[in-house]
């Protein structure tokens, strides 16, 4: 068995490299080097490597909250939530072509994400449903590296790799205010190439909203953070992560908050 290299310092020092080999398409390499982190260490070359990031431009446009549902947790080997940073340079409209040469075997997540009105308040989350906060509900097809380096699942590999996050696909969305939810049922449905992958209806998309953006708030104000308004929060999938082998064209439809589409090539 490989011996263990734990992180004590040079966080900066890690932080390139993890950078440098994010932009060659070999996200985490020092997993298979035998790095291992804890969770608390996942978080701070995630908050470094996010520095180095907003340094040279991009810009942070908001959060992911990941592992939410079974099917992923289960698929990652994480029993936990767990965040990650949306940058604009990898933000991509409905309708979009994407490359799969571009990603490290490339997976996809259909799921909701929302657009806040303001920072959320405790009085947000008081019923199970839409936090009075949220502006705007906007489908989305999350885009992920989906590679794991390490000998033994890892919560710290993978958020260190930002949540194995790689972009996102957005629809354009509906408004709270234009949306009825009450005595409708919510769905998402993906489909590849017309032919249905996965689905689910009901309230617990409402509901992941509420709780994925609660435990985001609560995460956000540990670290000295906050949300902000204009902010775009992906709030997790109830589906399963789907990898990309082939070219495809690829749809999430989601009534009545509408739906996103992209096409994937070699």
């Amino acid at each position: 068995m490989r011996q263990a290299k734990t992180i004590s310092s040079g966080v900066s020092a890690l932080a390139t490299r993890q950078l440098e080999d994010y932009d060659a398409r070999l996200p985490g390499m020092m997993f298979a080097e035998g790095t291992v982190m804890s969770v608390a260490e996942g978080y701070a070359l995630q908050a470094a490597v996010a520095e180095l990031r907003c340094r040279r431009g991009e810009k942070i446009i908001g959060y992911k909250v990941g592992c939410t549902a079974p099917k992923v947790r289960a698929q990652l080997g994480i029993d936990h939530c767990i965040t990650g940073r949306i940058y604009d340079s990898e933000r991509h409209s409905s309708g979009t072509t994407l490359s799969r040469g571009k990603y490290a075997s490339l997976a996809i997540e259909g799921e909701l994400a929302l657009e806040l009105a303001r920072e959320p308040s405790p009085g947000d989350f008081i019923e199970d449903m839409i936090p009075t906060c949220v502006a705007r509900i906007i489908p989305v097809i999350e885009l992920h590296h989906f590679v794991m380096r390490g000998e033994q699942p890892s919560a710290g590999e993978v958020i260190a790799n930002n949540a194995i996050h790689a972009g996102i696909v957005t629809g354009r969305g509906v408004m709270v205010e234009q949306v009825q939810v009450v005595g409708t049922e919510p769905r998402l449905a993906i489909y590849e190439d017309d032919q249905l992958l996965e689905a689910c209806a009901g309230l617990s998309l409402i509901q992941t909203i509420g709780s994925s953006l609660q435990w985001l708030t609560e995460m956000v104000h540990e670290r000295g953070e906050k949300l902000n308004a204009g902010q775009i929060i992906l709030t997790g999938s109830i589906p399963s992560l789907i990898p990309m082998e082939a070219d495809c064209r690829l749809r999430v439809e989601a009534p009545p908050f509408g739906s996103v589409k992209a096409t994937i090539v070699a």
